[in-house]
């Protein structure tokens, strides 16, 4: 467990070091500034996000909502672009066990689907979902941990694990 946690924090480094994406000159700015690495920074940044989103309030739906569909969309969209002029690969593989790996697309499709279940569902029950504790806490952490650009992504496991077996069952 404590090698997954140190694996997860060196991926997050890495991933906040990375140049091509979006967070990287504010990171660099804000560490350059304060002198405060852009790991502490980022688990900062994650804290005060927690504790504003704890009471629930319809600003913090708002937020929730924002940050659940600003990164995927911006990784969706640099992923349809970098896919333009390509052909079809065919026929997707289906591995059968779990362990193998989703390709990116998978991934954001997937992440979409869910989102947009979740939201469908929060618009039917919303007064019934603010009376859950803590629950814009947990649908955020839902979808940045869906969202999060590592290999074992939750978005990663839902198509594993729900949509893969739902679609091969009948195959």
């Amino acid at each position: 467990m404590a090698a997954y946690a140190l694996t997860a924090l060196n991926e997050i480094d890495v991933t906040l070091h990375d140049t091509t994406k979006p967070w990287y000159s504010l990171f660099a700015w804000a560490e350059e500034r304060s002198g405060i690495s852009r790991l502490k920074l980022f688990f900062g940044v994650v804290c005060a996000t927690c504790m504003f989103l704890i009471p629930g309030s319809m600003c913090a739906m708002l937020v929730s909502d924002v940050l659940g569909f600003a990164y995927p969309a911006y990784a969706t969209t640099v992923l349809m672009m970098d896919s333009v002029g390509q052909l079809p690969s065919g026929v997707a593989s289906s591995p059968t066990n779990g362990s193998a790996s989703v390709s990116p697309a998978n991934r954001w499709f997937t992440y979409w689907l869910l989102l947009a279940a979740t939201l469908t569902v929060q618009q039917l029950c919303g007064g019934l979902l603010r009376l859950v504790p803590f629950y814009c806490l947990m649908k955020t952490a839902f979808f940045a941990w869906c969202a999060a650009p590592i290999e074992a992504n939750g978005a990663a496991y839902v198509y594993v694990v729900v949509v893969r077996r739902f679609f091969n069952q009948g195959r």
